[in-house]
């Protein structure tokens, strides 16, 4: 990450703690005191990417380092809610994108 910028520092720590929880724009907002549009501005220009984005992309990086951590003693269902995952579909799809393996395959592996 770079940390260029201290706001991107403050929202990008306030993400990793609460990476389980809905995180809204409202939540980032209240924690940097900083408006919606700064925020936007600072991804893109730091991160060449939304806080929605950056937000997915630390919950599918997590959930791949919990998945190899337990295998098959945890289920992959519980490992996508525990960080922050509502969706299972969109999980498993967007999971697949990213790593060119579905979360249930990468368990077994």
């Amino acid at each position: 990450m770079d940390n260029k910028h201290p706001l991107l520092t403050s929202a990008c720590e306030y993400i990793e703690i609460n990476l389980h929880l809905k995180i809204s724009m409202l939540d980032l907002k209240r924690h940097t005191k900083y408006s919606e549009r700064s925020l936007q501005l600072i991804f893109k220009k730091h991160l060449n990417k939304s806080p929605f984005e950056y937000i997915e992309e630390q919950r599918l990086l997590k959930a791949y380092e919990l998945i190899k951590q337990h295998k098959q003693s945890k289920n992959t269902t519980d490992i996508a809610s525990e960080v922050g995952f509502r969706h299972l579909g969109r999980f498993s799809v967007n999971f697949k994108k990213r790593f060119g393996i579905h979360p249930s395959a990468l368990a077994r592996s």
